[in-house]
């Protein structure tokens, strides 16, 4: 009972401590704001431009699992059209059929040299399902002039950036020359329909979409294609999708492919990994920041208490409870400022969230699937962790000071 007694007293008493000093307060309680509002905003921030990153690379390269013939990874950077998927018409809808699958889209990737109107030049031939690929690579989304190109006819839907380089708009013609599956030449007239606007640097930079029968017809790929992109119900499953999809297709439709998630094509999957643990090393950063900060203040207010507590020590209070209080003032100053970092930091995360971030100047000069809007993902996980660390740090920041006051004894205090 007796420390049940004192422990109320010594709580009232660092509540009490923490407002005799408001400016010194107010000091350490922003650093301790300061770090949590960053790594509340920070999270969100990061946590958005990865997903962005994922969800772009997936919508317009890679889907969730992306179905090519097997070692065509190994020579992607030449777009080999001869290493390709057949049977689409038996492959597709064995696809479709899966549970955890929401859609199945054959692409035609092959790099072709476009003739425009003054000049010629090469670029990225993407012919695609246009009425399945709307959720995806969404060719009505991104077409900032004219119309998306219709099946059955021969047209196209360019980049805008491409265009400019051409000197083409809507309505002229350009003629594709590119490889065939059987390693021949083949050529393509399209009517320019629309200019498009991904928000892709270098897509808008080289790409050419056409319905996905005239680039089979260019490409001579009847019933067949250079890959399928599979976009499953729950992106975060997709390592559990490409299992299952390679342990349940037929495997007379399955030799010889390559079904690989996203996490395992290219450099993003990388990326990803290798960001990580960078974020752990800067948040960490501004945790110690705010560490020194609390620590450089409380050992100042220890300091000039010197006094205050030989007298509590004369008086008859253990070293233990000197040594509570000074960690409860610490914890007072931590909640206080944890509470108002993650309120601050969740009301700037929650607006951008709604309004995003425009950085479509820096995506310009970025070769990657990056949109030029970020819009950071807040999660209530972010704040609660973020304030945890926030008082977490607030309290071990006071165990310099508190042992720095219990060093001396009550007359060596007194005489100070």
């Amino acid at each position: 009972m007796s420390r049940q007694r004192r422990r109320v007293p010594l709580l009232r008493l660092a509540w009490r401590n923490t407002r005799r000093n408001t400016r010194r307060t107010a000091l350490t309680v922003s650093a301790a704001a300061v770090a949590v509002m960053v790594l509340t905003y920070g999270l969100s921030h990061i946590t958005g431009i990865m997903n962005g990153f994922v969800e772009t690379y997936a919508r317009l390269e890679s889907g969730h699992v992306r179905i090519r013939k097997a070692g065509y990874s190994d020579r992607e950077r030449f777009l080999p059209v001869h290493m390709n998927v057949r049977g689409l018409s038996q492959l597709l809808p064995a696809i479709r059929a899966r549970a955890d699958v929401e859609e199945a889209v054959p692409r035609v990737r092959a790099s072709v040299l476009v003739d425009g109107a003054a000049s010629n030049r090469p670029g990225l031939l993407l012919g695609v399902d246009l009425t399945r690929e709307e959720p995806y690579l969404a060719p009505v989304g991104m077409t900032s002039e004219g119309r998306p190109p219709r099946a059955g006819h021969a047209e196209a839907l360019v980049g805008k950036a491409f265009a400019e380089k051409l000197e083409v708009g809507v309505g002229d013609t350009l003629t594709l020359l590119g490889q065939t599956a059987y390693r021949s030449l083949g050529g393509l007239r399209l009517t320019i329909t629309g200019l498009a606007v991904s928000g892709v640097a270098y897509l808008d930079g080289m790409m050419v979409v056409a319905p996905l029968d005239q680039a089979q017809a260019l490409t001579d790929l009847p019933d067949a294609a250079t890959e399928i992109l599979v976009f499953g119900v729950d992106h975060r499953q997709v390592e559990l999708m490409a299992a299952g999809l390679s342990e349940e297709l037929d495997p007379a439709m399955a030799d010889g492919l390559e079904i690989l998630s996203w996490k395992e094509q290219g450099e993003l999957g990388r990326l990803v990994d290798t960001v990580r643990p960078m974020l752990g090393v800067l948040f960490f950063i501004f945790l110690l920041m705010a560490c020194l900060i609390i620590v450089n203040t409380m050992l100042m207010t220890v300091m000039e208490r010197t006094q205050e507590f030989g007298m509590q020590a004369a008086l008859g209070m253990r070293r233990s409870d000197i040594v509570r209080l000074i960690l409860m003032e610490g914890l007072t100053i931590g909640v206080i400022g944890a509470l108002a970092g993650g309120v601050l930091g969740t009301g700037v995360a929650v607006w951008l969230e709604n309004v995003g971030i425009n950085l479509e100047a820096a995506a310009r000069g970025i070769d990657l699937p990056f949109q030029g809007v970020v819009y950071p993902d807040w999660r209530v996980s972010f704040v609660l962790s973020s304030a945890m660390l926030g008082v977490i740090t607030a309290a071990v920041a006071t165990i310099y000071p508190a042992w720095r006051a219990i060093r001396r004894t009550p007359a060596e205090a007194l005489r100070a």
